[in-house]
């Protein structure tokens, strides 16, 4: 019978550990998006719900009963983007390999830093673990070594191909003049940066690429990922960053 209890026992110390997991890790993929709202919203709703019943407040627990029935099916279609995002997480590849270079970096940022002191806007992607192909079926395809004058040149105003981002898989320019979704303004956090700096959080709200941004106005480059966006970085600071998410963060 101490052996049977003992088995009991780890498994209900297991479970315990399991669900904490679970818990742990799905706060991890709701943290800092708007899904942390709701989930506050849903804590206290489920307050309500089950004191409603501990008291028996018939009609009060009758319409949070009906609530929750049609509230589930709405909250389903108003953070579809959220749900899609933590299921893209949940399922993305663990096991692909970046393959930049130094030197592909190295060109990547002496570009940057001459569109920045020329003030010319530009929006590039490093594509990570998460696949960027539908986002590239947007623009035209290149399949291009990555090269200073060759960004330079798709950046350029009256370029062609000037508008929209660039995508970059290994040391390959995969497309450019591509289209990326753009950040929620509902968040309020960056309303008033533009349509480039809003696509390129937004891409990075729904992948886990890296997104190097340079803005025309100001003539910065900032760093998007995960959602947020970086303070102004110089030539230097660009490149140790860079180093930093590409190839420190893989698993």
């Amino acid at each position: 019978m101490g052996f049977v209890t003992a088995i009991l026992t780890l498994k209900d110390v297991l479970d315990i550990l399991l669900v904490a997991t679970l818990i742990y890790q799905g706060y991890q993929l709701l943290s800092g998006t708007r899904a942390m709202n709701l989930l506050r919203g849903l804590v206290v709703f489920g307050v309500a719900w089950f004191l409603s019943r501990l008291l028996q407040l018939t009609t009060l627990n009758f319409l949070l009963g009906e609530a929750a029935t049609v509230g589930l099916f709405a909250l389903i279609v108003v953070f579809q983007p959220e749900l899609r995002q933590v299921l893209e997480r949940v399922g993305r590849a663990r096991v692909r390999e970046t393959r930049q270079t130094g030197a592909t970096l190295q060109e990547l940022t002496r570009a940057l830093e001459r569109m920045a002191e020329r003030k010319i806007g530009a929006l590039v992607a490093f594509e990570r673990r998460t696949p960027l192909g539908e986002y590239a079926a947007t623009g035209v395809r290149l399949d291009a070594l990555v090269s200073a004058p060759f960004v330079e040149a798709l950046f350029a105003r009256n370029a062609p191909l000037h508008d929209g981002g660039v995508i970059v898989s290994g040391d390959r320019i995969v497309a450019a003049a591509c289209l990326f979704p753009l950040q929620n303004l509902q968040d309020g956090v960056y309303k008033r940066y533009g349509t480039r700096h809003r696509a390129a959080l937004g891409i990075s709200e729904a992948t886990d690429a890296v997104v190097m941004v340079v803005s025309e106005e100001r003539g910065s480059i900032r760093i998007a990922h995960g959602g947020r966006l970086s303070p102004d970085l110089t030539g230097s600071e660009l490149r140790e960053r860079l180093r930093e998410l590409i190839y420190e963060e893989q698993p």
